[in-house]
């Protein structure tokens, strides 16, 4: 988990990218999204198994507020 700060910056530009895409600007509906990006990243691979699952929902989850002071709809 060395990459981790990379991993998760990288993973926060795509929930934010999905975020504005879809007019998702409630905590809940980007709690949603979080689950669907990680979910989508277990089910093709592209986070390793052994990633702490549950730190990185947390970590994205918390990040709600930076998305929500760089968005201009809000």
């Amino acid at each position: 988990m060395e990459n981790l700060s990379l991993d998760l910056e990288e993973l926060f530009q795509e929930v934010k990218t999905r975020a504005e895409a879809e007019g998702a600007y409630s905590q809940e509906e980007w709690n949603e999204l979080v689950e669907e990006v990680l979910d989508g990243k277990r089910e093709f691979a592209e986070i390793d198994d052994d990633e702490d699952w549950a730190h990185l929902r947390e970590a994205l989850q918390s990040r709600y507020q930076d998305f929500e002071g760089e968005v201009e709809e809000m």
